[in-house]
Order: C-alpha cells, then sequence, then structure tokens
C-alpha cells in the first residue's frame, strides 16, 4: 500500500482564550502557529471556560505531494499516531488550493481561515489509540482530489463545535493529540495511505482532462479549490456567507 508522509510545516494553528465563539472561530489569522514540534498533546482542541467568557480552538493542517497519483485510487486513510489527549470527535476537511502551505512550504496563520466546508472524511469517533495508527477513512471527494490536485491540503479540526460552527456549553474542554511530520520515528509521522486503482481501471491524461471538463460544465463552471468565505450583499440581494469554514466553489 503506497504511503505518502506530509512536508514538516505542518502546522498546529490556534486562537487562544478568545472573548466569544465567533471570534475564535472565524479569526482571519491564527493567534499562534507551530510547525517544529514533534508531537502535540492538544494537536486539536475545542474549548470553552466555566463562565463562557474565553473560548479556544487549535486546528491542525497538513500537506501531501499527490503529483505522481494519476488514476483514483480504490480508497485512502488519513492516519494519525496517537499522544496523550485521546477524546477524537475529529473530521477531516479540505483545505483551500490558495493556502501557502503545501508539500514544500510551511503553512503560516494566515492559513487558519483557508479551512473549507468540503469534508474528506466521516466524524472520527473512536477512543485515539496512543499505541499505533487511527485510521480515518476518506470520502470519493477526498479521492477525486488525490487524482485531480498535485497539492493535497487537509486540516484535521472538531467536529462537534469547530466544524459544526456550534458553541460549546460552559466548561467544554474536547483535545486531541497526535505526532506530527517531525517526528523521529517516520512510523508515527501523520500518514497519507492508499490502493491505486484496480489494474485495466485506467484513464489516459486526455480523457481525464475531458472528465474534469465535463464536471465542471454540469457544476456550472465551478472550479477546484475556489472558495468565498465572505460575499458582499449587493442593493440587489445576494448571500452573505457568515465567518468561519468557507463554501468550497460557491
Amino acid at each position: 500500500m503506497p504511503t505518502i508522509y506530509p512536508h514538516t510545516g505542518d502546522a498546529n494553528m490556534r486562537m487562544n482564550n478568545e472573548a466569544s465563539w465567533a471570534d475564535a472561530r472565524g479569526a482571519s489569522s491564527a493567534e499562534v502557529i507551530d510547525t517544529s514540534a514533534d508531537k502535540y498533546a492538544a494537536a486539536i482542541r475545542e474549548k470553552a471556560n466555566a463562565a463562557g467568557t474565553q473560548y479556544t480552538i487549535r486546528r491542525y493542517f497538513a500537506a501531501f505531494d499527490t503529483s505522481g497519483i494519476t488514476e483514483k485510487p480504490q480508497s485512502a486513510s488519513i492516519n494519525l499516531y496517537g499522544y496523550l489527549s485521546t477524546d477524537s470527535q475529529i473530521v477531516v476537511v479540505k483545505v483551500s488550493a490558495g493556502a501557502t502551505g503545501d508539500s514544500s512550504t510551511d503553512f503560516v496563520a494566515a492559513d487558519y481561515n483557508n479551512v473549507t466546508l468540503t469534508k474528506y472524511s466521516a466524524e472520527f469517533t473512536s477512543t485515539l489509540s496512543t499505541s499505533g495508527y487511527n485510521t480515518i477513512t476518506l470520502n470519493d471527494d477526498a479521492l477525486n482530489d488525490m487524482v485531480s490536485l498535485d497539492e493535497f491540503k487537509i486540516a484535521v479540526v472538531g467536529h462537534d463545535f469547530d466544524y459544526s460552527n456550534s458553541t460549546p456549553p460552559n466548561n467544554t474542554s474536547r483535545s486531541s493529540g497526535f505526532y506530527t511530520a517531525n517526528a523521529a520515528d517516520v512510523n508515527q509521522r501523520p500518514a497519507l495511505r492508499y490502493i491505486a486503482a484496480a489494474s485495466g481501471d485506467t484513464e489516459t491524461p486526455k480523457e481525464r482532462r475531458r472528465r474534469r471538463q465535463r464536471q465542471i460544465r454540469s457544476r456550472g463552471g465551478r472550479t477546484k479549490g475556489f472558495s468565498i468565505s465572505r460575499v458582499a450583499s449587493p442593493a440587489s440581494g445576494g448571500k452573505v456567507v457568515s465567518n468561519g469554514f468557507k463554501t468550497d466553489g460557491y
């Protein structure tokens, strides 16, 4: 089973003790970013203090070089080696193509707001193992992007509050910890694993381009990786997208 590891510029991004949930979730840039630690006790965090006056969010970002994948995989998974905090309730989501971080470039604080609402997985609810990998199965949107994008950018976020944009109840603290791309042991680093396309299930580059063109036309011209987080409402009407995750392709 082929395995791809992320660039060591993967990042833990944090908004700490913000006055409101909207301030923590909808910030345009992370208050703190860490791209060097080899593990995090709280790589993902959703927290509200007892008084409901301070809110904290942590998100994990990583990028994988998928330029060598020329056919849609049969299946794939993100694998995280747990460390200390085991709460889980996390989900893998797509990061906008325009984010600075990629498979050879460190993520930056401004990438905090480049998460999208496109899920790459279902919610992972199992208690995180701290003695081995936790396998998060990727969905069809992820498999399609693995073949169509050279840079496969993901974020792992809390599902019930961060992704769902639901203010956590007072005195809530949920954390998930795991090793990063800087782990000394390669067998503890985050890993994208996939099963290649079955033999005979091939598609030429020309056929692939035509298929993508048909998909774009069928979606009314939507292109991959395009996200809008705020749209001004014109006098004649329109749509305003609230702070937070971007609506991919809107």
